[in-house]
């Protein structure tokens, strides 16, 4: 079960059937840096992800190396940013989407403190967290084109910006995987692309000669590892473990004058390709290098889950994505599911985080949540509020908009069919029911974190009456006040549940006024001479013959209908 994260070692929070417990924010600190030259800060962290059964048998080597983009050189400890860029980038690329480059430090500018004192609490200079990226990547924030934010501009630069850019690519859908289960961590690479992975590096292991990398050290406590994240893009089940040939000197424990030299190797062969971010001249392979399957710090779980990239999302000016947290999850939900109490009597338990629907916004496309709960079951409802903005809890009132079984665990997206919206505040509901004992009801949280000191590691943005629990007690509970009185919280987080609507405005009504009329054209041939502006979305709407180009044939094609020479125009949807 997913723990909480924190730059530092952890204290479980204790449970009783009388009591919710302890708030698991409050941690204990080990000794560690936060400033280290290789970037993820190690974490006790004992998720242990999801497990992937190849669905035909798997080759003995393989690789999505010719779908990378080029090898970079790191600014300052953003290893996770590089490498989840990477791996974003050869989904992109094998879907057909994009074939360049996205921005590492727009990522990591972005997951710095922001002026409110939310955010990640560190300066773009820090090491960092998977979490960091995921939250990015499945926010909408990001990726954004390397083109568009280049990674040679500073922290200045993005400050400098008057508006948000717009991602290119986001993803929808993320899994996080077991890394103690070869067959996952090549079907992954095989179905989707790319894995990120986190290991241990040491100058000591890295055999420069071959490209190849192996730790054999046992029993390294948190405080000693030194996090590094890489793209895994490929495998070969026979490269030779000769290729991680290590000489070194070891001195003899009882006579310090006496040493002796070892050689030093993996029992089997067999290996990861890895594309770097040290820059093309690190290692003899152009920046890639090959871990060996046996290295004892790949994929352990105190960096944070390694994980791939299974959905995405095309920034489009129709869409519209809600969400009441920018962060992802922090944290898995689990002051109640976890309880005994709750466990003996409570078979469901549903999450609803509430949303203004903008009445442009009119039709319900996707439903996002994360959850490490596998093997239970879930419902999507759309949940109305009472006067006093309270979700009601007689379900006989909410409208079903899907259900399904939590395949594995990370973000899951829930295509709605055919669900309009009305204008109005209204509740996403979802429902995590028990199947068998054994199986959970849990959903990610964007909570705070602090270490032992009181030192904030993250700050969530929250606010009353964005979420509610509804199943755990005869009412349901606003989720700021539950924290307050359950778990002596006043900070809290917010449900990482998110709704994706869009537009169905005309094609040619580029004024909004839900008619398309001799105005729309006039300002379209004015947009055409340069004596108007449109954004994104009027652009799309003026593009009539979609061709990708502003001309006055869509002036006079929508002229055309409005002589109605041609048939209406057609929703966008």
């Amino acid at each position: 079960m997913k723990k909480k994260l924190c730059a530092f070692l952890l204290t479980a929070a204790l449970l009783s059937s009388s009591a919710i417990g302890a708030s698991a924010s409050k941690v204990d600190e080990a000794p560690t840096g936060a400033k280290i030259d290789i970037g993820v800060v190690a974490a006790d962290y004992p998720e242990v992800g999801t497990e992937l059964d190849p669905s035909s048998p798997l080759p003995s080597s393989f690789s999505n190396r010719e779908y990378a983009t080029a090898v970079r050189s790191q600014r300052f400890n953003t290893c996770w940013a590089y490498s989840s860029s990477a791996v974003m980038e050869i989904v992109a690329n094998k879907a057909g989407l994009y074939d360049s480059q996205f921005s590492p430090m727009h990522m990591n500018y972005w997951a710095t403190t922001h002026e409110d004192g939310t955010g990640w609490q560190r300066t773009y200079d820090d090491a960092g967290y998977p979490y960091i990226a995921i939250g990015y990547l499945t926010a909408g924030i990001g990726s954004v084109k390397e083109e568009d934010f280049s990674s040679d501009l500073s922290f200045d630069d993005y400050a400098a910006l008057t508006e948000p850019l717009k991602p290119y690519l986001s993803a929808n859908s993320l899994i996080y995987l077991n890394g103690n289960d070869r067959d996952t961590i090549k079907t992954a690479i095989y179905k989707y692309g790319a894995a990120v992975g986190n290991f241990h590096y040491v100058t000591d292991f890295y055999n420069k000669d071959n490209s190849a990398y192996y730790c054999d050290t046992e029993g390294l406590t948190t405080s000693q590892l030194r996090g590094h994240a890489i793209a895994i893009v490929g495998w070969d089940d026979d490269y030779s473990r000769e290729n991680f040939k290590q000489e070194r000197t070891v001195t003899d424990s009882v006579n310090p004058e006496e040493s002796t030299t070892v050689t030093v190797m993996p029992n089997h062969d067999g290996a990861w390709l890895c594309k770097n971010s040290w820059g093309t001249f690190w290692s003899n392979d152009g920046g890639y290098f090959w871990i060996s399957y046996e290295d004892n710090y790949l994929f352990d779980t105190r960096f944070g889950p390694s994980y791939a990239i299974i959905g995405t999302e095309q920034y489009n000016a129709k869409k519209k994505l809600y969400q009441n947290e920018l962060y992802g999850s922090t944290y898995e939900f689990e002051y109640i599911s976890g309880n005994d109490y709750v466990n003996s009597r409570k078979s469901k338990l549903t999450y609803v985080n509430v949303f203004d629907f903008d009445n442009r916004y009119n039709r319900l496309d996707k439903i996002i949540f994360e959850s490490t709960s596998i093997g239970s079951d879930y419902d999507i409802n759309l949940i109305p509020l009472d006067e006093n903005g309270v979700p009601v809890k007689d379900e006989s009132l909410w409208t079903l908009l899907g259900t399904g079984t939590i395949d594995y665990e990370g973000y899951i997206c829930c295509d709605i069919e055919n669900v309009d919206l009305p204008h109005e505040r209204l509740g996403i509901g979802i429902s995590v029911k028990k199947t068998d004992i054994s199986s959970d009801m849990t959903i990610g949280a964007c909570e705070w974190l602090s270490v032992g000191n009181g030192r904030m590691v993250f700050v969530p943005a929250t606010q009353e009456g964005d979420c509610f629990i509804i199943g755990y007690d005869k009412e349901p509970w606003e989720l700021k006040t539950f924290y307050k009185e359950k778990v002596d919280d006043t900070i809290g987080g917010t449900f990482v549940i998110k709704a994706v609507a869009e537009k169905s405005d005309l094609i040619g009504d580029v004024d909004l006024d839900d008619m398309i009329n001799i105005m729309d054209v006039t300002s379209i041939q004015r947009f055409i001479a340069d004596l108007n502006e449109f954004d994104d979305y009027q652009k799309m709407l003026a593009d009539y013959d979609g061709d990708g180009v502003i001309t006055i044939i869509d002036c006079t094609k929508i002229q055309r209908v409005l002589a109605g020479i041609d048939e209406p125009l057609h929703p966008l949807y």
